[in-house]
């Protein structure tokens, strides 16, 4: 099973109520949170009488900044995790249909060797190998996940593991750039995203003069769900989620003031054809999830060879550099 954060869960239903405008009831959402991971994730070891539970304005701040793509996210572990079909064609249109941020499909065996791939080239150069290395302490038929630097901008995988009986066969895979799924949050802005060892999206800020680029958060996320870290400039308050076995994070500032590099917004007029959503789809009203076995059926995307890149996507790809 796919490692749960049981914080980041409850989060994910304040994330529903924000994006249809309850507010109130987020902010008891909020509080029930912050009361569940105290009652029972990291329990004090002295009970403060003096704490009302209230929401601060840094974590009202972050939860509508980030509910919108933490809902996104979500939606797609399950489409990945949820199946009863192949991943064919129809199940990729499907797919890109229903979640028009991410870039690209792709089928991997066992030994990292391309299957299938849509789109037919990628804008950046991939590399699914990681996906193939076990984590020891999740389950092995788990969401995998990672991010990859590519000189175009970070790209994040999601792979779902795929096996004939105990047979470890390959992976289906969904990977996007972080980027294309600021459209959804109602600040991005202000909204710093990062994963251990990288700034994915570093808002308005100078990334290197925040503490979400000097913090370890591949130590801090094995025993906190959130927080606040801080440096000489100010403090930033955070909260975790994972994507498969991959540790996201979502801060805002809270307190202090920061550098700031106004000219990487521009990114944000361009972030949705960072996706699939520049690409004319017919309206699909229902996502039919994919059975991830390998099979020899035709059509089925982990069958078809992936093509080379054409020369009108190589000049495509040059602009962007």
């Amino acid at each position: 099973m796919q490692r749960v954060n049981k914080a980041a869960c409850l989060l994910l239903a304040l994330g529903v109520l924000l994006a249809t405008g309850c507010k109130h009831e987020a902010k008891e959402y909020w509080k029930d949170t912050r009361r569940y991971y105290r009652e029972y994730l990291n329990t004090p070891a002295k009970l403060d009488l003096d704490d009302k539970g209230e929401v601060e304005p840094a974590e009202a701040r972050l939860a509508e900044g980030f509910a919108g793509i933490d809902i996104q996210l979500r939606a797609l572990e399950r489409a990945l995790e949820n199946s009863d079909r192949k991943p064919d064609t129809e199940w990729a249109r499907q797919m890109f249909q229903r979640f028009p941020w991410i870039s690209g499909l792709a089928a991997v065996d066992n030994e990292g060797h391309v299957m299938a791939q849509q789109p037919e080239a990628a804008m950046k150069p991939l590399d699914f190998a990681p996906l193939l290395e076990e984590d020891a302490k999740q389950n092995m038929r788990a969401l995998r996940g990672y991010v990859q630097e590519t000189p175009l901008g970070p790209e994040v995988y999601v792979g779902v593991p795929v096996y004939s009986g105990s047979d470890f066969r390959g992976l289906v895979i969904a990977h996007f750039d972080i980027r294309a799924l600021l459209p959804y949050s109602s600040s991005p802005a202000d909204l710093m995203i990062a994963a251990p060892g990288q700034v994915m999206w570093p808002g308005r800020f100078d990334a290197e003069a925040t503490p979400i680029a000097s913090t370890d958060w591949g130590s801090v996320v094995t025993k906190e769900v959130y927080g606040s870290v801080s440096n000489a400039n100010g403090e930033f308050y955070w909260v975790s989620r994972y994507l498969g076995n991959l540790p996201l994070v979502f801060a805002v500032p809270e307190a202090g003031s920061f550098p700031e590099k106004p000219e990487q917004l521009a990114i944000l007029k361009q972030a949705a054809s960072l996706g699939s959503a520049s690409t004319h789809n017919e309206a699909v009203t229902e996502i039919q999830p994919a059975y991830p076995e390998l099979d020899e059926s035709e059509g089925s995307i982990l069958t078809q060879p992936a093509p080379q890149a054409s020369d009108e996507q190589k000049v495509k790809e040059e602009a962007i550099r």
